[in-house]
């Protein structure tokens, strides 16, 4: 059977699931005794390319850092060319002058850099990497982008909020972006827990009474970070409201892993063998385990129109719980207006 080629809002793809982050709050830290370790082959990115027609944006983010793929280089090429917004998130630790010279070569959009702590020890205790790291990246791509007198790719932090880090950061974080040098940056809270000890620093309003508090709180950040020349986009995880819908927008994107399996969403293929579960609001969620196909066996596109992928994607244009995505943290995700 011939299939149309693939219309997408977005790409997500998991270049490579190796990472360094042996501590802190992320996954891997949690279940880094069966972490799987993969990279997506460039011949496989290749084939996804040719069966995409068009797409808005390719994310290269995943449970790994995508500079760790060997091939990340010419596969960051490949997307610059489709046209489509081309965003890196890395920790920086492997972002040195030959990736900075090509992310600025290449017209990349974006380079996210993923924080947890405004110093050396609080981010690395929460996150497991290196705030020096990420510094150093972020002025090595301000010194090949001022050679080439381009503002590409734009350089962009996204802060992970935990209870500690509301009580001792959060204020400081607009002065801390104007020192750094960034201009855009999002927030969000840490929402789950992969480990015992670190549950306690999980940032879900139980109310609405708690959440209204945190979100004033933000609101007043955001303003401040205005003051700076700061856009601060800012989301909350509600827990004291029953609500479905999935800001993943799995109707017109996809979520490529670095096995070559395809999923609607990240959460949906962690690379830890079952049974896997975390921690949300007091409560016990099983990992969810959704491959719709794996590209090594099966074309994009016959995958992406497998009658039940199908449906799955009708169930969430419609608002629609599919088995699975009931209860996901994520679908309690709302922006702070």
């Amino acid at each position: 059977m011939i299939h149309a080629p693939l219309v997408l809002d977005l790409l997500h793809v998991e270049a490579s699931s190796r990472s360094r982050a042996e501590t802190g709050y992320t996954i891997r830290a949690g279940h880094r005794k069966h972490w799987l370790d993969h990279d997506l082959p460039l011949p496989l990115w290749q084939q996804v390319l040719a069966a995409v027609r068009h797409v808005a944006e390719i994310r290269f983010h995943g449970w790994g850092d995508p500079l760790a793929n060997p091939d990340i280089l010419p596969m960051l090429a490949l997307a610059a060319k489709t046209g489509a917004r081309v965003v890196v998130v890395t920790d920086g630790a492997r972002l040195g002058d030959e990736q900075a010279g090509a992310l600025v070569r290449d017209g990349i959009d974006r380079v996210v850099f993923p924080l947890a702590g405004l110093s050396e020890e609080t981010n690395f205790r929460r996150r497991g990497a290196s705030l020096f790291a990420a510094l150093a990246a972020m002025d090595r791509l301000r010194t090949v982008c001022a050679v080439h007198q381009t503002g590409r790719p734009e350089i962009a932090v996204r802060y992970t909020l935990t209870r500690s880090g509301l009580a001792a950061e959060l204020d400081r974080l607009p002065e801390f972006l104007d020192r750094i040098g960034v201009r855009a940056a999002s927030l969000r809270p840490l929402s789950y827990a992969t480990r015992p000890e670190t549950e306690a620093d999980t940032l879900v309003p139980d109310d609405q009474d708690a959440y209204d508090r945190l979100a004033d709180h933000l609101r007043r950040v955001r303003a401040e970070a205005a003051t700076y020349g700061i856009a601060l986009d800012c989301r909350l995880v509600h827990g004291g409201v029953s609500r479905f819908h999935c800001p993943d927008t799995p109707g017109a994107s996809l979520f490529l892993a670095a096995d070559g399996a395809v999923s609607p969403c990240a959460l949906r293929n962690v690379p830890i063998p079952p049974p896997a579960s975390y921690r949300f609001h007091g409560r016990d969620v099983p990992f969810p385990r959704d491959i719709r196909g794996n590209l090594h066996a099966t074309p994009l596109s016959a995958v992406w129109n497998d009658p039940g992928y199908r449906e799955f994607r009708y169930q969430h244009d419609t608002d629609t719980p599919p088995p699975g995505c009931a209860g996901c943290w994520r679908s309690f995700l709302v922006a702070v207006e």
